[in-house]
């Protein structure tokens, strides 16, 4: 019998456990044991780990996070802990790992293939920023998370003729606010991908208030760079290091428009829980389905991905790790809106 050893490594999103339970069923099917290792690679090291059946995932379908808990520990950082994992992985007879994860994963399973430990990837995030895959599970709940929060804001900023600034996940790739913004109706939308011109935001929020539209919502993705005039705007820099970028926009907003209101409101953790939608499910099953299958096939060392509708394999490179940015057309597409 095959045994494979799955966990999350690095943000939970929603619908891991529908993988998991995808991993359960066809590993079943095809007499391939599934182990849940608990705490990402932490969980390895440690020695947590537990055979798992159809009950564990009872019920759980809904549920965001994870069953097995996460982490975003590297366990090859330290020699003592990598030699753990390696004892670990022969003693428990473990075919392959199973890794639902994104670039943090991606980044250590590269380091394991070196190391003889064998893995497959699921595509797992709500950044959605891996390449080598169109959707990743867990990026349209987080999605229509940011797109139900900006109909949200809209009516407050609406009745109180305000600025609302806020700040989407994302890593370092704009698909959450560009989409999500468009989808939710933003008036501006700041992305890494493209720099910002502070002078055309400030415009952009006077035209509609001088056509009566006195209200903007203005989406920061959370790791976009600023131009130096905006993060000037706080002159400590020991008080701005600490500051989100949706904050300094925020006060540069307050800063050129004296007679507005203004106010942050950061998504953060919101943007990964919550009940899956039925497409990240669908996504789930079918990542998992194709994992099991892998590994009756004996295939290892790949990055599952969605090619469309079919599930596709990207064997292990140093290209898994590129970062996947939105599109010119893509933005310009928001743009019209603004």
């Amino acid at each position: 019998m095959k045994r494979v050893a799955v966990l999350n490594v690095g943000g939970d999103c929603p619908g891991l456990n529908a993988v998991i339970r995808a991993l359960i069923v066809k590993g079943a099917e095809e007499d391939i044991e599934v182990v849940g290792v608990y705490d990402g690679f932490l969980g390895l090291v440690e020695d947590k780990l537990t055979i798992l059946a159809k009950e564990h995932v009872s019920g759980k379908l809904p549920e965001g996070g994870i069953i097995l808990g996460s982490s975003k520990y590297d366990p090859t950082v330290n020699p003592n802990d990598l030699k753990k994992l390696k004892n670990n992985f022969e003693r428990y007879q473990i075919t392959s790992l199973i890794l639902l994860t994104g670039h943090t994963g991606a980044n250590i399973a590269l380091k394991l293939a070196n190391e003889g430990i064998p893995s497959i990837i699921i595509p797992a995030t709500v950044d959605n920023d891996l390449y080598w895959t169109d959707l990743s599970v867990g990026f349209l709940t987080a999605l229509q998370i940011v797109t139900d929060a900006l109909d949200k804001l809209h009516s407050t900023a609406s009745a109180g003729h305000r600025v609302i600034v806020v700040e989407t996940g994302g890593d370092e790739a704009g698909w959450l606010a560009t989409i999500g913004g468009m989808a939710g109706g933003a008036d501006y939308i700041i992305v890494p991908e493209f720099k910002l011109d502070p002078k055309d935001m400030i415009e952009n929020i006077k035209r509609r208030y001088s056509a009566g539209r006195r209200f903007s919502i203005v989406v920061v993705e959370e790791k976009v760079k600023l131009p130096e005039e905006v993060q000037n705007i706080i002159g400590d820099p020991k008080v701005r290091q600490y500051m989100k970028p949706a904050e300094l926009i925020t006060e540069y907003i307050k800063a050129n428009l004296q007679n507005v209101e203004c106010r942050t409101v950061d998504l953060d953790y919101l943007q990964r829980g919550g009940t899956p939608s039925s497409f990240d499910r669908y996504l789930a099953f079918k990542f998992g389905v194709s994992a099991i299958d892998a590994v009756k096939k004996g295939k290892s060392n790949v990055a599952l991905g969605l090619d469309g509708f079919d599930v596709v394999e990207k064997p292990f490179t140093h290209e898994i790790l590129k970062n996947k940015e939105i599109s010119r057309e893509l933005y310009e597409m928001g743009r019209l809106f603004f």
